[in-house]
């Protein structure tokens, strides 16, 4: 039964990946036809300053402020990363997108002119590395600005500079950073991979403009370095609570930033551009030419099948890790409860209650910026505590649920026979309620599983993030996300399958006959 079951499984999986597929390349093939532009008088981005405009923008940064300040009229609509922008712009989410001046070039080098850039900044803008307001963050942002002017000096900011943003160049780190000694200790630095040329993430490595001039800096100060990827909206909430020392990610320099972090020397110079959707864009590739070219891009290039394997095992250590913790936990408070007072309960009660309604993201942010604010912990540790905590909340409801089904009468009847109150529960009470436990904990371990995608907030490479990354640098959105939710339907199938197993080993209807008298003299 389990071998056929593990076959069904695959069978669904590849039938499901393949007609994602198609609906991906036909979507693709619809949005490439030529046809008439609705934003063919929209020259400059003064002509979006209208209220049937949707502008798209990304959370975190200062362009949500500078739309508001340059075309108020035009409706503001917020996505998580640049490549998210550029995915909604070319489903027709919205009609425009603001960001990065390079940024938007580098895209339309590499899709052969997707987006048409329109003319004029919305704002000029002077990029900064950032720093935490205290001791260490200060001694750090003087050697940087130093090192910084030393390097303008001799003209070499420039020539990095130029390096990584010339398109058709071989951009490559001077200094392997992952090596250097740390005489004077080490820098941690915390960065988004947003995609090329500032931050991004190459045959595993995180590279880019910014890590090039740290590495650089690091190894003119006798550091060592570790490079930590993750959302954007969590750099100043995580080198403010001095979790990192350096934040790195083409951070625009402003005034409200300023009140949290400090900023270093402006290192870049250049401006928000707006742009919209080339509707005119059309690939001259057959169908599997472009499910063959997707493939290679997501998996092969790079090596970027290494990520998503590296993905899984996060994403998988974190769901077993929590499970194990959270039934545990889960079970000794139930346990502890079970014949307390009610003040105990009451108590026990209100906890569990607390962590059931708060948002597991907010739970995050809170372990990971306030509790563990000043402690020396991965973003995978923090998020085993949280989900094993949620987990644990649920088990011990489910728990109560489960054990309130069986008759009071057991009970009774098992203390007439003798039996301990501790025999009583396990012998009698607890394998009688695990048939209405099962159920629902086969459920919330698939919640689980599904609930860990939030994870990369807090600069943890999770199955999710991955997708995220590799949709960074292929600037494709439909083959990155179906293989991640394929992925995350094989491992939420499995773990039903062991669950299943589990529930027949112990309801007595659904075990073989011989597995239910084993050890039963029959032939007496």
């Amino acid at each position: 039964m389990h071998n056929i079951q593990v076959k069904a499984l695959l069978k669904r999986s590849f039938a499901i990946l393949g007609i994602c597929i198609m609906l991906a390349a036909l979507l693709g093939g619809c949005a490439s036809k030529k046809v008439d532009d609705p934003l063919a008088d929209v020259k400059t981005y003064k002509d979006l300053n209208d209220p049937k405009y949707r502008v798209g923008v990304c959370n975190g940064t200062t362009e949500g402020a500078i739309c508001e300040e340059v075309i108020p009229k035009a409706q503001r609509l917020y996505y998580n990363s640049y490549v998210d922008l550029l995915t909604a712009v070319e489903s027709h989410k919205v009609d425009a997108i603001v960001g990065d001046d390079m940024t938007w070039i580098y895209y339309n080098v590499q899709t052969g002119g997707k987006i048409r850039i329109l003319d004029g900044f919305l704002k000029p803008y002077e990029f900064g590395y950032i720093f935490s307001k205290k001791a260490r963050g200060k001694e750090l942002r003087d050697q940087l600005n130093e090192f910084l002017g030393k390097l303008e000096a001799e003209g070499t900011l420039e020539e990095i500079t130029h390096i990584w943003m010339d398109e058709s160049g071989a951009r490559t780190l001077s200094v392997d950073y992952k090596s250097l000694p740390a005489k004077n200790g080490v820098v941690k630095v915390a960065t988004t991979s947003t995609g090329p040329p500032f931050t991004y993430i190459e045959n595993g490595i995180i590279t880019g403009l910014d890590i090039d001039v740290i590495s650089r800096f690091c190894q003119e100060y006798g550091y060592g370095l570790e490079v930590t990827d993750m959302q954007f909206d969590g750099l100043i909430p995580a080198v403010s609570t001095g979790k990192y020392d350096i934040g790195a990610s083409a951070i625009t320099i402003t005034d409200e930033r300023k009140e949290s972090v400090d900023f270093s020397e402006p290192y870049y110079f250049g401006g928000t551009t707006a742009a919209v959707y080339n509707v005119n864009y059309g690939s001259d590739k057959s169908f599997p030419e472009k499910i063959k070219d997707s493939f290679r891009k997501t998996f092969i290039k790079e090596h970027r099948y290494r990520l998503f394997i590296s993905g899984i095992i996060v994403t998988l250590l974190i769901t077993l890790l929590s499970a194990l913790f959270g039934t545990l936990l889960g079970f000794a408070v139930y346990m502890l409860c079970r014949n307390g007072n009610r003040a105990a309960n009451a108590v026990t009660k209100i906890c569990v209650r607390i962590i059931q309604m708060l948002p597991v993201i907010v739970m995050l942010m809170i372990f990971y910026y306030i509790v563990f604010a000043n402690a020396p912990v991965s973003g995978a540790f923090v998020s085993t505590i949280v989900f094993s905590l949620t987990f644990g909340a649920s088990v011990f409801g489910m728990l109560t649920s489960s054990i309130n089904t069986i008759d009071r009468g057991q009970t009774e009847a098992a203390y007439a026979l003798g039996f301990s109150n501790l025999r009583t529960f396990f012998k009698i009470v607890l394998p009688q309620a695990m048939k209405f436990f099962l159920p629902s904990y086969k459920s919330e371990l698939v919640a689980l599983i599904k609930a860990t995608a939030v994870v990369g907030y807090i600069a943890v490479q999770d199955l999710t993030r991955v997708g995220d990354i590799v949709r960074s640098r292929t600037y494709e959105a439909f083959f990155p996300i179906i293989s991640v939710a394929v992925i995350y339907f094989i491992m939420a199938w499995i773990l039903i399958l062991i669950v299943d197993r589990i529930e027949i080993k112990i309801d007595p209807k659904r075990r073989k006959r011989d597995d239910i008298l084993k050890g039963v003299k029959t032939n007496d």
